[in-house]
């Protein structure tokens, strides 16, 4: 079995529905997405085959639009990218985002090379200038991982977007909850458990979080090649210092990560 179908499996998605199997051309990103001429070939070099494997629309399952002034939600997209070779993080990045621009709908990004698989989401909304475009407001990857031998963090994930376990009140809600879902991957790997926010509030604390802990990493960086640069010992002293304050103040903001919710 092919590490998509596991993922599907494992999520439930063919109890309710039937797979579509629907062959897409890469033209189509190419012309839609904007892609230059190096992403063209990454595409063309390392997608063996994509295709539209579930199509989740008012006509197919009983979940409703969501239509305001920021969002326009009438269906969500499974897409299977099947690789024929192991691709680089960056080459991921530029695939996963010539497909999320190129479709205005929400769409769950399935990558699959050699047992492996790795979903992509991103959440869009309306262009206020261009009614008739989108704005993506971020891309999530889970990393790769076997479905069917799934680590903790992903063993906690696959159960998160099972089916079962998503809402079913609107299409935004249920892409929403798969999206989030993806993006506390990221989050497990910084304050070191899965959690899912409980609340738009939290959510935002979280994502405040992350960034302030991101920002302290690269403060850390700058440090350390400073320090392998300057002569003058005092000064090599001053900034060990400063690395440790922002190594404290990271771990401090990872234990808050761990920490909320409970």
């Amino acid at each position: 079995m092919k590490a998509a179908d596991s993922f599907y499996e494992h999520i439930g998605i063919g109890r309710l529905l039937s797979p579509i199997h629907k062959k897409l051309d890469k033209k189509m990103f190419y012309e839609q997405g904007g892609l230059k001429k190096g992403e063209k070939e990454t595409i063309s070099k390392l997608i063996e085959k994509m295709e539209l494997a579930y199509l989740l629309s008012l006509s197919t399952i009983n979940i409703q639009p969501f239509i305001s002034d920021e969002y326009h939600v009438e269906g969500v997209m499974f897409l299977t990218v099947q690789l024929r070779e192991d691709p680089s993080d960056r080459q991921v990045a530029t695939i996963d985002e010539a497909i999320h621009r190129a479709l205005p709908h929400p769409v769950v990004l399935v990558f699959d090379w050699n047992g492996e698989c790795q979903i992509s989401t991103a959440m869009k909304r309306l262009n206020k200038v261009d009614r008739s475009g989108v704005v993506i407001e971020g891309i999530h990857r889970t990393g790769w991982f076997f479905p069917s031998e799934a680590k903790a963090e992903f063993e906690a994930f696959l159960q998160a977007v099972r089916l079962e376990n998503v809402r079913f009140s609107s299409f935004l809600d249920f892409y929403k909850d798969i999206d989030r879902a993806v993006e506390a991957i990221k989050l497990s790997r910084v304050a070191g458990s899965y959690k899912i926010a409980g609340s738009e509030a939290e959510y935002e604390e979280r994502q405040a979080a992350l960034l302030q802990i991101e920002k302290l990493e690269q403060e850390a960086v700058k440090l350390k090649t400073a320090i392998r640069k300057e002569s003058q010992f005092n000064k090599k002293v001053e900034m060990n210092v400063k690395i440790q304050q922002l190594l404290k103040q990271m771990e401090s903001l990872k234990k808050q990560l761990d920490t909320q919710g409970e």
